[in-house]
């Protein structure tokens, strides 16, 4: 008798379908008066109509900072504040928005402002998709382009400031290796001016011819003793100068090369990205999807009218009978 009356109360898809078959013409009410519901909402003048500008790029005359791909510094930039506060006061989103910016947490607001309308990511191809929403379509394009341009100048101020202190780092030591070259020409003039040593591999070779024919005919003049002196005393001075010097130039010209370039990266600017698909101004909104929307609106309230007409048909006097008892 139990296992009767349980089976009685257990509700089944049969009893489930003859309950939903009673209250067909009430369901069918509650669907239509959904739709309406749904309908009504999603009308402009109570949920705003937003567009979409979208744009494709690739990453460009980027320099790697860390271990990130150019792709990754690229999102990095684009969602940077400098480039959003350059949005802001560009194009006055705080009066675009609607936001008081004097009173309250105004930069919260935008960014919050910000962080629902403006999507960076990177797709599988990687590639960076930039998305703007807005209630003007043409303001969506407007900021959708300004991003990118303020990408490029926060990339180029990055690249500037970079390339300015390797230049001066360059600069500093292309001046101390030029004081070092000073004082080296200054030794190895001393050595040409007192000692008469300007070429000390090609002298030796022709003092050697000139010395050995002089002894042969009769002995060495007192010019020719000195000179000898002077390349026996001070011939590994002037190798051991001409060496260093050459090194040193060397070095001077490395460092010079580089402050040449990096004054040059310091000065010149550049696109930092490569468009696949440009910002455009969108013709049809993006959002709210009116179809979506009624027909999520009508099948949750289908759903609650479910839930409430099994309870009523199903569980309710049951449950009163359980407490009366």
């Amino acid at each position: 008798m139990n296992n009767a009356a349980t089976e009685t109360d257990q509700l089944n898809t049969i009893k489930l379908l003859r309950i939903l078959k009673k209250w067909k013409k009430q369901l069918l009410q509650i669907f239509i008066a959904s739709a309406i519901a749904g309908f009504i909402i999603t009308l402009p003048f109570i949920m705003k109509p937003m567009y979409k500008s979208s744009a494709v790029l690739y990453p460009a005359n980027l320099s790697p900072y860390s271990k990130e791909t150019p792709t990754e510094q690229m999102v990095q930039l684009l969602s940077s504040e400098d480039v959003r506060d350059s949005l802001v006061k560009t194009y006055h989103l705080y009066k675009h928005y609607g936001i008081d910016s004097v009173n309250g947490y105004p930069w919260y607001e935008m960014m919050k402002r910000m962080d629902d309308n403006i999507s960076v990511g990177k797709n599988q191809y990687e590639a960076i998709e930039v998305s703007v929403l807005d209630e003007d379509p043409i303001m969506s394009q407007k900021l959708c382009a300004g991003l990118i341009h303020f990408m490029d100048q926060k990339a180029n101020a990055l690249i500037h400031t970079r390339a300015s202190e390797v230049a001066e780092v360059n600069k500093k030591m292309m001046d101390n290796q030029k004081r070092i070259l000073d004082s080296l020409d200054a030794q190895m003039t001393s050595l040409r001016q007192n000692y008469g040593i300007t070429d000390f591999e090609e002298q030796v070779g022709s003092f050697a011819r000139e010395y050995y024919r002089v002894l042969s005919s009769g002995g060495a003049n007192p010019k020719m003793v000195t000179m000898q002196k002077n390349l026996e005393d001070k011939g590994a001075e002037y190798m051991t100068l001409k060496e260093t010097i050459r090194r040193i130039r060397d070095t001077y010209n490395d460092y010079r090369k580089n402050y040449e370039m990096a004054l040059n990266d310091a000065q010149k600017d550049l696109d930092f990205h490569n468009t696949v698909s440009p910002p455009l101004v969108p013709e049809k909104k993006d959002s709210p999807k009116r179809a979506l929307i009624m027909l999520m609106f009508s099948l949750a309230s289908m759903l609650v009218a479910v839930i409430v007409i099994v309870y009523q048909e199903q569980y309710r006097d049951r449950l009163l009978k359980q407490l009366e008892a």
